[in-house]
């Protein structure tokens, strides 16, 4: 869309700049975080309206199974809806979604939380609708040392958030994101970015770093390390994509990237105990790869 709007807030996310209608009241403080006053071309835009009714189209995703029950419906005239309900079967949070998933409009949020609870979904939709703009969002850590971008990805409860702040304490590394690593590639090159959304950490700033290495976090009994293969690696950021579970261009662009990814930036496992023998064994791996890429 690329119009430029004036006098309303804005967000840059990523360098992503997403205009908000009518919600100054609605956006929280980590959100805030992230206003710009730059008169610039808009890409996103979210908003509060009320929206006609739609009961057509198709189910794409959704059960009434989930922790959090989600719905995806795909309607006639091409636009979405995304609908958060409770175990009664009542609706919770709904957005109206432009086809080209560019316009975000919540049109009933029963939650009680004065926007918050609304404001985190966006950031899962967010996460979706970079897919189409050359970026993806990962389950990691974005961290900087040194002027590099290190990005610490593993399952939930594996010590990725224990490992990167022994980074911090010990290394004086800085932790963009302690949740959500958000990856751009702008003018043939990969950059991570800071977003308002953490998970749990509450570790999030807004700032930008090129991406040097992806890390792959596994628990061991000693500390070690080794390159990944670019098979393995694309492979296994599959697994840690926020990529669509329905089927269509936006998940094979997803999975498009991770390939992307795992072929231009160089991977690394990191098997280890949560010690700073830890730190010091990928230290030394992160600092190999540097030297030899400067050779």
């Amino acid at each position: 869309m690329k119009n430029k709007v004036l006098d309303k807030p804005v967000m840059v996310i990523g360098e992503f700049s997403i205009v908000c209608f009518d919600l100054q009241e609605q956006i929280p403080y980590s959100g805030m975080l992230f206003y710009s006053l730059t008169k610039c071309n808009i890409d996103f835009q979210l908003n509060v309206a009320y929206v006609e009714p739609d009961n057509s189209g198709k189910l794409l995703f959704g059960s009434s199974d989930f922790y959090i029950p989600t719905f995806l419906y795909q309607r006639l005239q091409g636009h979405y809806d995304w609908i958060v309900k409770k175990h009664d079967g009542t609706a919770e949070l709904s957005f109206r979604i432009s086809p080209d998933w560019t316009k975000f409009t919540l049109y009933e949020d029963e939650t009680g939380t004065q926007g918050e609870r609304a404001f985190r979904e966006f950031g899962s939709l967010f996460s979706y609708a970079v897919l189409n703009h050359h970026a993806c969002v990962l389950h990691g850590v974005v961290m900087e040392y040194e002027g590099m971008g290190i990005l610490v990805t593993a399952a939930s409860g594996t010590g990725k958030t224990t490992h990167t702040r022994m980074w911090r304490d010990r290394e004086s590394a800085l932790i963009i994101n302690g949740d959500r690593c958000l990856c751009r590639k702008v003018d043939g090159k990969w950059y991570a970015y800071g977003m308002p959304w953490a998970g749990s950490s509450g570790e999030y700033i807004n700032r930008k770093v090129p991406i040097n290495v992806i890390v792959s976090l596994k628990q061991d009994s000693y500390n070690h390390v080794r390159r990944m293969n670019v098979f393995e690696g694309s492979i296994y950021l599959m697994q840690r994509i926020f990529a669509p579970m329905w089927p269509g261009e936006m998940q094979n662009r997803a999975f498009d990237m991770c390939e992307e990814l795992g072929a231009e930036i160089p991977m690394l496992e990191l098997s280890c105990l949560p010690d700073f023998e830890a730190v010091d064994v990928l230290k030394a791996a992160i600092l190999e790869l540097r030297d030899n890429a400067g050779e």
